[in-house]
């Protein structure tokens, strides 16, 4: 089995999924982003999702053992089918 290197700053306080998922909402479900803007639980749902993506893509990296890239491209295609179909 290959060693993880370590994560980045950004990638260990999730900042590259929230970005990421703030994107994808919005072009998916933009009712659903003003839904919970409006509730003012947008940012929390989006950074619990983004911790759960980031928890996800390291155990496929494990289980796998692939590059961050194919990992996190892998996880985000299967919530994206979770949440928009």
């Amino acid at each position: 089995m290959k060693t993880m290197e370590p994560l980045s700053e950004e990638l260990r306080d999730n900042q590259y999924y929230v970005a990421l998922l703030d994107t994808l909402i919005e072009e998916n479900d933009l009712e659903l982003k003003h839904r919970l803007q409006k509730a003012d639980t947008y940012a929390k749902f989006i950074n619990e999702q983004a911790g759960l993506l980031m928890d996800e893509t390291v155990d496929y990296i494990r289980k796998k053992e692939v590059a961050f890239p194919i990992a996190s491209s892998a996880v985000v295609e299967q919530w994206k089918e979770r949440m928009f179909q």
